[in-house]
């Protein structure tokens, strides 16, 4: 699930006026039998492939995201489902594509401290083009500033050598119930202040700066993720129009001219590197907090190759299949099934977030419903479209590009039905619970819902607001349209965005529950008479 963008970056709300009125809720119908061919097993297996280590993390774009795309396709075509994507030489592909730039860091890329070598574990600000051999000495320089009027700790010498510097640990203690929200915006703060903190050093003459963590509480590293390079971890920022450009766009904002040369180790490699300049992590961590500057071991080599390429050509895709309906005036409408497939990609110590619930739960749910429909002997009258797309974690970008390119029609779309993180329980939604937005106290309430809200009586799945959501995952860029929507999760947890989201995390139970209120709501929709309509704000669900 996207998290919140700064507020520079949110989309407007406008959202198109729908018809206020509606009639009285219709007998429910009974469960279609196809309900039953979701299972645990294929969802689980699923969710297990796309959430391993080999797909290192699905970031947008990158050979993982890309294999993802290849594996939800050919569970398109093995199912007999048509693709649905652009059009290509006259032959329609599975696949949408959408233009971002890539910034990246080249192969060939490393550094060495003294001894210790680094193919990895480690950042690059400032996302510009880079191209810089280094062969210097580096010079400890503490915190990297004293209080104003008293120059730069170990000295104003630089001409020439790479700063290492300590980033100052921030006071007091973090409190591990801080939201992933608030330890980010505390995190961007240091990361800000890295930037002021290498532009004075590199006035003083330094080559290049190496920032040294010891320790990491506030999830700095996490949030490098968003804002800086590493192998591996591109930055991207979406080129085509009416997009959010995202948080690459923001590092590039942040990273000035890319005058100097700036890179954070990780916490393992800043021990290691302070080892090599004779200073134990205790004694470091002891000047930090207000003792002493230590004396570092003079003279240390430092020689390595810092390479950055900016691709702007570059590009993302969407897999898009349909399946026909049975009715010859209603097939021309259309249900849209949405699940974003890509994650976050890898730490700069290498650790995958591997995003078993976020999102790979609910591309299994898609892929699984993909399934129901396909295999159900009686076929629905309206289509029903099944959209998995990439770039939800950068800023909806995906479902942002297909809603102002649709591949269907766009007056006859008539409902869309997101599934984005349905497989943990806790704190958020029990075992027998499931966030939804938009709720019966939002505006947008509307039919869909209400009849996904007696489905979900049936089935004993009750109902908590999600409405915190609405702007947050693919289904927004539908209800911008005036598309009427429903949006399936279960909420936060101790392991949303975090290395710790894997796949053995997974609820089989919760992912059947959820991902068949999500079946049998389409259902209903693609065979009812009429439309989805607008019934805004409720007492209640039904």
């Amino acid at each position: 699930m996207h998290r919140y963008s700064p507020p520079f970056l949110l989309f407007a709300a406008a959202l198109s006026a729908q018809t206020p009125e509606a009639a009285a809720p219709a007998k429910m119908p009974e469960p279609p039998a196809a309900m039953g061919t979701i299972q645990q097993k294929e969802l689980l297996a699923h969710a297990t492939f796309l959430a391993s280590d080999e797909l290192q993390g699905r970031l947008t774009g990158s050979p993982g995201q890309v294999a993802a795309a290849k594996y939800i396709a050919d569970h398109f075509a093995q199912l007999g489902l048509e693709p649905l994507g652009e059009t290509v030489e006259g032959k329609v592909s599975w696949l949408q594509h959408y233009a971002v730039q890539r910034t990246h860091v080249e192969e060939g890329t490393h550094l060495k401290i003294g001894g210790v070598a680094l193919d990895k574990d480690f950042a690059i600000l400032g996302g510009k083009a880079l191209d810089l051999a280094l062969d210097a000495k580096a010079h400890f320089v503490g915190l990297g500033k004293k209080p104003a009027g008293e120059g730069a700790d170990g000295g104003l010498d630089l001409d020439g050598k790479v700063a290492v510097a300590v980033i100052k640990p921030l006071k007091g203690k973090i409190d591990k119930t801080l939201s992933i929200e608030q330890k980010f915006m505390t995190s961007f703060t240091t990361f800000n202040n890295l930037g002021k903190t290498a532009k004075a050093l590199g006035k003083r003459g330094a080559k290049a700066v190496v920032f040294v963590q010891l320790a990491d509480p506030s999830g700095l590293s996490d949030t490098l993720n968003y804002l800086a390079l590493a192998k591996g971890k591109d930055s991207l920022v979406a080129t085509f129009g009416g997009a959010d450009p995202g948080m690459g766009a923001v590092a590039q904002m942040l990273g000035g001219d890319g005058a100097m040369p700036t890179l954070v180790l990780s916490v393992p490699a800043s021990a290691l590197v302070l080892g090599e300049l004779g200073l134990p992590v205790e004694t470091v961590a002891a000047y930090a907090a207000g003792g002493e500057l230590p004396v570092a071991k003079d003279g240390v080599p430092v020689q390595g190759k810092l390479a950055v390429a900016i691709d702007a050509n570059a590009k993302a895709c969407n897999v898009v299949a349909v399946l026909r309906g049975s009715d010859p005036e209603l097939a021309k409408e259309a249900i849209v099934y949405s699940a974003h497939m890509d994650h976050v990609g890898t730490r700069i110590d290498g650790e995958v977030f591997n995003g078993a619930d976020d999102n790979a739960s609910g591309s299994a749910g898609l892929l699984a419903i993909a399934t129901a429909f396909a295999k159900s002997k009686e076929k629905p009258r309206r289509s029903i479209i099944f959209l998995s797309v990439s770039g939800e974690e950068l800023g909806l970008w995906g479902s942002a590009y297909y809603a102002a390119n649709p591949t269907w029609p766009a007056t006859q779309i008539v409902a869309n039905i997101n599934t984005d993180m349905i497989g943990r329980n806790g704190p958020e939604s029990a075992a027998d619970e499931v966030t939804v937005t938009p709720s019966n106290r939002h505006a947008m309430f509307s039919t869909i819902v209400q009849d996904a809200a007696r489905c979900g009586e049936v089935l004993g799945v009750k109902f908590e607001s999600g409405d915190k959501y609405y702007e947050r995952s693919d289904h927004y860029n539908f209800a911008k349209k005036g598309i009427p929507v429903v949006f399936f999760c279960n909420g936060e947890h101790e392991d949303y965005h975090q290395v710790s989201d894997h796949a053995d995390k997974l609820s089989g139970d919760k992912m059947e529950k959820i991902a068949r209120l999500a079946f049998w709501t389409g259902w209903n929709v693609a065979n009812a008479e009429a439309r989805p309509r607008k019934l805004g704000k409720r007492e209640g669900w039904r």
